[in-house]
């Protein structure tokens, strides 16, 4: 196994451990130690040794997070896949957008249980400000990320 297939297998195993689909992870790590932007279904394929419908659900699955991205290439009717061009944006705004939304949920939850003496809704309404927090905070962390960024260039 090349060092390049052990990276792949790591990053599947990073994603399987958080509860993601392992293809979706190893797909991932062959993007990013890909030497060209220019990766086809059928190179995905053949690499990753994998059937077309784990390839095609995981490459969907890693779309809709934003972060990889089709292109196509002048004059080739084929599609390709890379890493996003705006990746770090993409993933952050996601990840706020996803925190918002559960912070939604929780805070349904939390009006639905009429027991204020619960532990459970005690609890939640913890889990619910810490939520909050991060929605608040992670956006001026990538704030401060851009202005950090903009001063060492």
């Amino acid at each position: 196994m090349t060092e390049k297939d052990q990276y792949i297998e790591q990053v599947g195993l990073f994603y399987e451990k958080y509860g993601l689909p392992k293809m979706a992870g190893r797909i991932l790590g062959y993007l990013i130690a890909s030497s060209t932007e220019n990766n086809s279904f059928d190179d995905l394929m053949n690499a990753l040794q994998a059937s077309k419908g784990s390839i095609s659900g995981n490459l969907k699955l890693l779309t809709n997070q934003k972060m990889i991205e089709k292109h196509m290439v002048t004059g080739i009717r084929q599609s390709y896949y890379r890493i996003a061009t705006n990746s770090l944006n993409n993933m952050i705004t996601s990840k706020v957008t996803s925190i918002g939304l559960f912070k939604d949920i929780i805070a349904k939850g939390i009006a639905l249980n009429d027991n204020d003496e619960s532990l459970v809704k005690n609890e939640l309404k913890s889990i619910h400000s810490y939520y909050e927090f991060l929605e608040n905070e992670i956006p001026k962390l990538r704030l401060k990320w851009e202005q950090l960024n903009a001063n060492n260039e």
